[in-house]
């Protein structure tokens, strides 16, 4: 079969159209580099991570088995381990005391009935402890006692695995997706595949699935930069974003309409994204805050703070948006170029060369601070 009759083929050329293209191609290619270099790095660390973890978690295997094997633990020791083990799923370990008294526990004190029963079976679990024989803990439905006050977080599911659990998921996971689709292939094995995809995808970013897809992701990116400029200088350019398409190689047009302002900027693979967004917090020489409108193409949100230091001004950006498509989305976009934290730390860099030195170049143009103002 031609490879222009194969689907695949539309595919095979939209991307070197896209990473040959005669503008902007080196640039991409040059970014694919860089990613895949990033990749390797990426890779031998999480491996030298996964060694160690292994290597770890079989002594720690082989001490719970040593201390399963022990005749002569003392209920000391066994009130250790059980406060140590109440102390992962309480939010108040402090409230709650326990006896071991010949290798049987007793629980007393206020606890939020919701960790209750985790509490209990975690000390049951402990070799040496016979069990739980007095349950004396007092359930309260809320924090309604001063000793449930305050405390701590405790997360009911572990959300990232440790590295060799990824690295075990990702093995497995590509084995079981190329098994499905090359050897077994037909509609299961589709189905293993995918599953493999998943499971492969899933140990790769470490987040859990139902993340990757969901359009509430958010992602945060954060810049500081120092402009040896007076603040009301740069405070007074960050306050005219009508004037950022001069210098900001990423910002294509911004149109001011009266509290609002609508923005057009480039977008992944070469594509424009418009957006509207209004300024929510203005403190003179101090903060700048803003949010794009609802429904909008990319929900965001920033803040700019500005703090007047020995060497001129600290300029610290904090931007929360969420990627359509989830984490998938933003690592798809990230790949085809649409990276948000190069583009702003390459924005910065700008502003900064143009407060400071007078000029700087964007969309291939010399740009001086005059033409800005």
């Amino acid at each position: 079969m031609s490879i222009t009759r194969f689907p695949g083929g539309l595919l095979v050329g939209a991307g070197l159209m896209y990473f040959f293209d005669p503008a902007r191609g080196r640039k991409r290619r040059a970014r694919l580099a860089e990613l895949v270099l990033h990749a390797q790095r990426v890779e031998r660390v999480l491996v030298g991570k996964a060694a160690r973890d292994a290597k770890q978690r079989m002594r720690g295997l082989g001490g719970k088995v040593r201390h399963a094997l022990e005749d002569d633990v003392t209920d000391g020791v066994l009130q250790s381990r059980a406060r140590a083990a109440i102390g992962r799923v309480v939010s108040h370990p402090g409230a709650i005391e326990c006896e071991i008294d010949g290798g049987h526990a007793v629980l007393r004190g206020p606890i939020l009935a919701s960790e209750a029963r985790d509490a209990i079976a975690r000390v049951a679990r402990i070799p040496g402890i016979h069990g739980v024989i007095d349950d004396r803990l007092e359930r309260h439905l809320s924090s309604d006692v001063p000793a449930l006050q305050g405390g701590r977080t405790v997360r009911r599911q572990r959300e990232t695995w440790p590295p060799s659990r990824q690295v075990g998921a990702i093995g497995s996971g590509l084995a079981l997706a190329l098994y499905g689709l090359v050897v077994k292939r037909g509609v299961l094995g589709t189905a293993v595949g995918a599953a493999g995809g998943a499971l492969a995808v899933r140990g790769l970013v470490n987040r859990p699935l139902r993340e990757l897809v969901e359009p509430s992701g958010e992602i945060v990116v954060q810049k500081t930069i120092t402009v040896a400029a007076p603040i009301h200088m740069v405070f007074d350019l960050w306050t005219r974003p009508d004037q950022f398409p001069r210098f900001m190689e990423h910002v294509r047009d911004v149109e001011i309409q009266g509290a609002h302002s609508k923005w057009r900027v480039d977008g992944p693979a070469g594509q424009n994204i418009e957006f509207v967004s209004r300024v929510t917090r203005l403190v003179p020489d101090r903060v700048l805050a803003w949010h794009t409108l609802p429904d909008q193409p990319i929900e965001h949100e920033g803040t700019v703070r500005f703090d007047e230091v020995a060497d001129g001004t600290r300029v610290h950006v904090t931007m929360r948006y969420h990627p359509p498509g989830g984490l998938v989305g933003h690592a798809v976009a990230h790949l085809l170029g649409w990276d948000p934290k190069r583009r702003l730390d390459d924005d910065l860099v700008r502003m900064k060369a143009l407060l400071e030195d007078g000029h700087t170049r964007a969309h291939g143009q010399r740009v001086s601070i005059v033409d800005v103002q």
